[in-house]
């Protein structure tokens, strides 16, 4: 049996056991979530949190869906704070993703730039854009005064725990897709 299929069993199980419905985890925080706008069974979904980080670079949550559960739910960033009103659909404007549909690469790459964390996780657009390139990974610079925090536009996982956790979900239950829904 796969070894994720156990644990996650056992968690709905003891779960429904405390009489917890719908959990969120996401480094130790459990959070009541309206499972009925699930957008999909098995899919990633990217939304706004109306937060920023100390730098004023807008956060935003990665929530993983699994069999319409929400498994995991990861702080993230996407573009940089002075890039959030740039065209999203352009080239080179380091701006947000773009909303939509996206492929998700079962296996990540190695990182060609530092600023990538060590770790790639490919996305492609499933509609005309002008963005490529575009990605999952760790910000090494998260929250940190160097100027490069936040992304080119790819989705940055604010800690490499995170992305570790969900480079090995991706793995082993590749998602039907990501949706994005930050605009």
């Amino acid at each position: 049996m796969n070894r994720w299929l156990v644990p996650l069993l056992m968690m709905g199980f003891l779960l429904s056991l405390m009489g917890i419905k719908n959990p969120s985890i996401a480094q130790g925080r459990r959070e009541e979530v309206d499972l009925s706008k699930s957008p999909c069974s098995h899919c990633l979904w990217l939304i706004p949190t109306g937060q920023s980080n100390r730098l004023g670079n807008p956060l935003y949550l990665l929530q993983v869906y699994y069999q319409k559960q929400l498994i995991y739910s990861f702080e993230t960033v996407s573009g940089r704070h002075y890039t959030q009103d740039r065209n999203r659909h352009r080239a080179g404007t380091e701006a947000p993703l773009p909303d939509g549909q996206y492929s998700i690469n079962r296996y990540s790459v190695p990182g060609t730039i530092a600023e990538v964390g060590g770790r790639f996780i490919e996305i492609s657009p499933r509609f005309r854009t002008g963005r490529s390139a575009l990605g999952i990974h760790y910000d090494p610079s998260y929250n940190k005064s160097n100027g490069e925090d936040g992304t080119s536009g790819c989705i940055g996982l604010t800690n490499r725990r995170d992305f570790e956790q969900l480079r090995r979900f991706i793995e082993v239950y590749p998602p039907q897709f990501l949706l994005v829904d930050i605009q």
